[in-house]
Order: C-alpha cells, then structure tokens, then sequence
C-alpha cells in the first residue's frame, strides 16, 4: 500500500479580509474651516468681504472662516431654498429667501405658462416662506441687507456641495436681491461636475476636495451628520434653538 505523505509545506488558511474603510478628511466642520480659511487666504484683512453661510453645517465652517480671515469680518446665515415647478418638481421656479424676498425664473415661468398670480405657486411659496423665516429668525444676527452686501465680496459657505441646489439657489438669489461686486462659492467639499456648473454663476469657486462622487457626509466628516462639542459651542452662539444633528439643507 501506498502512503500519502503530509505536504512540506502546509497550505495556509484563507481567510476574508474586510475592505479597510477609508479615514474621513476632515474630523469635524471647525476643522474644515480652518483649512478653508487658508485656501481663501487672498480675502484676509480686508474691509470688503462678507461671508454667507447657506446651513447650519455651512454655519460652522463659515463661522471659523470669518474669525479667521479678519476680527471684523461680518458673518451671515442665509436660508434660500427652490420653488419646485408645480409638473417638473426636479425644475427649479424660483427661490425664496430667509428675509422674504422672492426670485421668479421668469423664463422658466413662461416656457411653463404659469403666471406669478398662479394659485399653486403662491401656495408653494408662502409654505416655504414660513418655513424659511421661522429658520431664519433662529439665527441670532439679521440676514444680510443691500447696505452690507452691494459692491462687496461675498463669500457664499456651505459644508457639502452634494447636489448643488442649497448653494446655486442662494448665489443666483443673492445676485438677484443685491448687487455685489464678486461672488465666492466656498465649501471644503465640492463635487466636480458641480463645481463646474458652479462656475457659470459665481466668480470663483473655493474647495479643498473635488470628488467625482460625494456619497455619504460620514465619508469626509468623521462625525457625519452628527453634532459633536467643539461644532455645538458655535452653533450655540450663532441659533437660539439647536439640535443634535446637521440637516445638511
């Protein structure tokens, strides 16, 4: 009979590996500030800018940006949000703004046949007006006036530029209710194919990372949507009524 001889070299067990899940760039948003703040270094010192936080989480990165690019540089929190077309939600009709002001994409309105005296968008727009100001009035300073923002730099902040509706809206209604010099989109993160569409509304789009594809927050905050200490502190200077969580609108 033959015997079968143990190999001299045993065969190692297999075993699954879990894909490593790659470091968040940014610990929280006081951080991405920071950097941020560097990568607009140019607007430091001077008496001309103004910075426009466009959320809650563009609040604490545009917070730090201004501390950082001068003691005086004033910081305002600006809620805009798209008036959806009553048959195409996804078209953008306009926008309403946290101060009442309305934009009326008059181009649209036609090509659509619906009337600014249409019963539907005037339904639309008081619904989001209420909700506009009733976010707006917990913001502890005024929204932006034509005496702080004409024939000055205006550095429009988000946290994420994901789907780019938050940041377009704001900078096409901020040109609409005033005249500014320059226009600034900044967010730490921005997706490339918008930041490219970015650019045919504003004068200069600021970034620190440009992906193909945004994901999740938790991908570039460590803490996600969740606030931590650091991130509370600030918001707790700037709203009368704050929440554990980023809605990231």
């Amino acid at each position: 009979m033959v015997g079968v001889s143990a190999s001299p070299h045993p065969v190692p067990e297999t075993t699954t590996q879990q894909p490593r899940r790659r470091q968040a760039p940014f610990v929280d948003r006081v951080q991405a500030g920071h950097q941020l703040a560097r990568n607009l270094s140019e607007y430091a010192g001077r008496d001309d800018v103004v910075i426009v936080s466009v959320s809650r989480g563009g609040a604490v990165v545009g917070s730090i940006v201004a501390s950082t690019l001068g003691p005086h540089t004033p910081h305002m929190y600006y809620k805009v949000q798209a008036i959806p077309c009553p048959r195409m939600p996804r078209l953008s009709l306009g926008s309403v703004a946290g101060d009442g002001s309305i934009r009326i994409d008059t181009m649209v309105a036609e090509s659509m046949n619906i009337s600014s005296t249409d019963p539907h968008l005037l339904r639309q727009v008081s619904i989001i007006n209420k909700r506009l100001q009733r976010d707006q009035r917990a913001f502890l300073l005024l929204p932006p006036t034509p005496r702080e923002m004409d024939d000055r730099v205006v550095i429009v902040v988000d946290d994420v530029v994901e789907a780019g509706d938050t940041m377009r809206e704001a900078v096409m209604h901020l040109r609409h209710s005033f005249r500014p010099r320059r226009v600034v989109a900044a967010a730490p993160v921005c997706l490339a194919d918008l930041r490219k569409q970015l650019q045919r509304h504003v004068d200069a789009v600021v970034d620190i990372v440009s992906p193909l594809y945004v994901g999740s927050v938790s991908q570039w905050y460590a803490s996600g949507d969740i606030v931590v200490p650091s991130e509370q502190q600030l918001l707790e200077r700037m709203f009368v009524r704050t929440s554990g969580r980023f809605d990231n609108s």
